[in-house]
């Protein structure tokens, strides 16, 4: 597998986060969970995300904030 898939497998991983939203993530640039904490998603202005993928974020944010590690282990 390509570092793509990796990523998208591994965002996946956290609650609440379909396969889409984690394609969605990764062409973000978001690699990891620790991605989604101090709030880099919030300050970009240079895309547009829809009601749902906005909704997803913050559920990925506040799973990645209260932490996953067992999850993310897999």
């Amino acid at each position: 597998m390509g570092e793509q898939e990796d990523v998208i497998r591994e965002l996946h991983k956290i609650p609440g986060v379909s396969e889409k939203c984690a394609l969605g993530m990764y062409l973000l640039g978001i690699r990891v969970k620790d991605d989604l904490g101090g709030g880099a998603l919030k300050e970009r202005k240079d895309f547009y995300a829809e009601p749902c993928m906005q909704n997803m974020l913050k559920i990925a944010v506040s799973m990645a904030k209260k932490g996953t590690e067992n999850i993310m282990k897999g």
